[in-house]
């Protein structure tokens, strides 16, 4: 069974581009690439500046990666309800921010999308939390091994702050918790299944408390409904061939053929 231990360094560096859906804004916080316009990344740590810089396709952030793309960002979304719980008392509940590109991601070995949820993580199932280094001062994408929690036992060891619309895990012994800086994404099984936006809940990761995440299964008609509403129509790379009207067969009568002899 995993557990729940404090830790610095935690997990290790991840295989060079294993996680192509991983997105680093320059405001400091993670995301993960939905398709090529669409990135989804937590409501709380943006500044409210629209000038942030998307980086994609980053595998380490002190010097630039093969196939990097840094894309500005056009337009920050956050999940409604969010703002309103933030003001009433300190809760993470619906901390999630769709951020649309200024232009679309070019779909490379690099730079790929994460595929979205059709149900929820089960308790028992195994993912990787993936973000950029760890309070220690690493800038290599780290990748930890966890597994997720059932929400009994999240509820025991987060009593205050515990909801259905979040997803609990915990990491082995030897790995420890989950420190990453700037918060993580989880992934199961290839399916992304949690953004970290919960990080003043573990205050340091100390021992005994799980990692928590939004569920974002339970968030799919929200994300779907956004980027169907609001995705840029995008013009034809290409104009389409230019083809030639069908031949017309024209048929003249030539009148003096014909015999006007009464």
């Amino acid at each position: 069974m995993f557990l729940f231990y404090s830790g610095v360094s935690l997990g290790m560096d991840c295989s060079p581009f294993a996680r192509p859906w991983m997105v680093h804004f320059s405001s400091g916080q993670t995301g993960v690439l939905l398709n090529k316009w669409w990135v989804l990344t937590q409501m709380s740590y943006h500044d409210g500046s629209q000038k942030a810089l998307a980086q994609l396709g980053v595998d380490d952030l002190s010097g630039q990666s093969d196939g990097e793309q840094q894309i500005p960002v056009d337009m920050w979304i956050n999940h409604d309800p969010y703002s309103g719980y933030r003001r009433r008392k300190r809760s993470p509940l619906h901390d999630l921010a769709l951020v649309r590109l200024a232009q679309p991601a070019r779909l490379t070995p690099q730079v790929q999308p994460v595929a979205l949820p059709t149900h929820c993580a089960q308790s028992g199932e195994l993912c990787v939390a993936t973000g950029y280094g760890s309070r220690s001062g690493s800038r290599k994408q780290q990748c930890l091994v966890q597994q997720v929690l059932s929400e009994s036992v999240c509820r025991q060891l987060n009593p205050m702050h515990w909801s259905p619309y979040m997803t609990c895990t915990g990491s082995h012994p030897s790995a420890g918790g989950n420190c990453m800086s700037g918060s993580s994404i989880l992934v199961c099984g290839g399916v992304l299944q949690g953004v970290d936006g919960f990080g003043w809940l573990s205050e340091g990761c100390p021992a005994g408390k799980p990692d928590t995440y939004s569920k974002v299964c339970l968030y799919r008609r929200w994300i779907d409904s956004t980027m169907s509403s609001m995705t840029p129509t995008e013009l034809p790379t290409t104009p389409p061939p230019f083809t030639l009207p069908p031949e017309t067969t024209t048929t003249t009568m030539w009148w003096w053929d014909h015999d006007f002899v009464s």
